[in-house]
């Protein structure tokens, strides 16, 4: 599902898998994309982790985003071994995490 906004695109996907119906995926898609539509995070969690690394190398940046994904917290690390920058994130209303490069 793509949600097309003036300042970016957000994409929302789902993957079937043996026993869960299309209905079951169609119904999970739809209630990610819900999530983010009623937040006020600029970037949904998938997208968050690949923006690091062009801010890193950028200088820094901020952004907010919904709940920290495994992706986005391992990502973080792994910056921070090879880049000389700091990334920190912080829960600023619940569900709504500020996600700060440099």
């Amino acid at each position: 599902m793509k949600l097309d906004f003036e300042e970016g695109i957000e994409i929302v996907s789902g993957f079937g898998a043996f026993g869960i119906s299309a209905e079951n995926v169609a119904k999970n898609a739809c209630k990610a994309a819900n999530r983010y539509l009623n937040s006020e995070a600029v970037v949904g969690p998938y997208l968050a982790d690949q923006l690091l690394l062009p801010m890193a190398i950028a200088g820094g940046g901020q952004f907010t985003a919904l709940r920290p994904s495994r992706h986005l917290k391992t990502n973080i690390e792994v910056i921070q071994r090879f880049l000389d920058v700091k990334i920190t994130l912080e829960e600023i209303k619940p569900g709504l995490w500020l996600v700060n490069v440099g």
